[in-house]
């Protein structure tokens, strides 16, 4: 499956949201738990990072002509099913974070937050790189120029 413009400018904008990120200077919890700017920032990049691997994930079910699921996580599994994805629970794991945010954003504890920003940016860098993989013919899990 070639990958289409609007899934390119999706990747695109995740891989910039993630760059932005990975530039601040969060600190340590105390100091990002005490700075609400950055806290409320690092909150809504990962939000919008989120978003785009949801319309990502609706957009090549689409090309596919695959009817989407009741959810986005099911979309990522559903994903997963057709062999572009290895492990859709990751992804689904950031899914459920966006929903909290979204949903219950008076309720959200400064460390969980944090614990995304520094230690969980990786899997939306596994989830581009998944989905380019996929879309340039390789299997998961496949090294390019290995073409078994």
């Amino acid at each position: 499956m070639a990958i289409n413009g609007v899934v390119e400018s999706k990747l695109r904008f995740l891989e910039q949201t993630l760059a932005e990120l990975e530039s601040w200077p969060v600190g340590d919890l105390v100091d990002f738990a005490g700075n609400s700017m950055l806290r409320r920032a690092v909150e809504r990049a990962l939000q919008l990072a989120v978003e785009s691997m949801i319309d990502v994930a609706e957009r090549i079910l689409a090309a596919r002509r695959l009817s989407p699921g009741d959810t986005a996580a099911q979309n990522l599994h559903r994903l997963q099913e057709i062999g572009i994805l290895t492990d859709a629970d990751q992804y689904a794991e950031m899914v459920r974070f966006r929903n909290f945010i979204v949903h219950r954003y008076e309720q959200i504890e400064p460390q969980i937050v944090y614990g995304l920003a520094k230690s969980k940016l990786s899997r939306f860098r596994d989830f581009v790189d998944e989905i380019r993989k996929a879309c340039a013919g390789e299997t998961p899990g496949q090294e390019r120029g290995d073409r078994r």
